[in-house]
C-alpha cells in the first residue's frame, strides 16, 4: 500500500485552510490530528457504553462472557442481546485504540 492517495479539491480545501491558519504545519499533520481526534472521541464513546454495561451487570466484559458461555439450561435472551452489544463495544474500542496507537507510533 502506497503512502499517497488522491483527494478531491473540495475535501482537501478545508484541511488546507487549517494549515493556512497555522493550526497545522501541513495537510498530512492536519489529517493525522483530525483522525486522532476522531479516534479519541470514539474511544470515549465506547468507554462510556462499556461502563454502562459493567454497571448494569456489576462485572467486566470477560466475567460476563464467561457467565454467558458457562450457563447451562434456559437462556436469558436479554443477556445474550447485551452480550452481543457489549462485545461490539469492546471490538469498537479495540479498533479505535489500535488506530490511535498506530498514528501516535509514527514519527512522521
Amino acid at each position: 500500500m502506497g503512502d499517497t492517495i488522491e483527494v478531491s479539491r473540495d475535501i482537501l480545501e478545508p484541511i488546507t485552510e487549517l494549515v493556512k491558519l497555522g493550526l497545522y504545519s501541513d495537510e498530512k499533520e492536519a489529517l493525522k490530528n483530525l483522525v486522532l481526534e476522531r479516534a479519541a472521541a470514539k474511544i470515549r464513546h465506547f468507554d462510556s457504553k462499556i461502563e454502562e454495561m459493567g454497571l448494569k451487570y456489576k462485572m467486566n466484559f470477560e466475567a460476563f462472557k464467561h457467565r454467558i458461555e458457562a450457563r447451562r439450561g434456559e437462556e436469558v435472551f436479554e443477556e445474550w442481546d447485551d452480550f452481543i452489544i457489549w462485545e461490539s463495544y469492546e471490538s469498537g474500542r479495540a479498533y479505535w485504540n489500535d488506530v490511535q496507537r498506530r498514528l501516535k507510533g509514527r514519527s512522521e
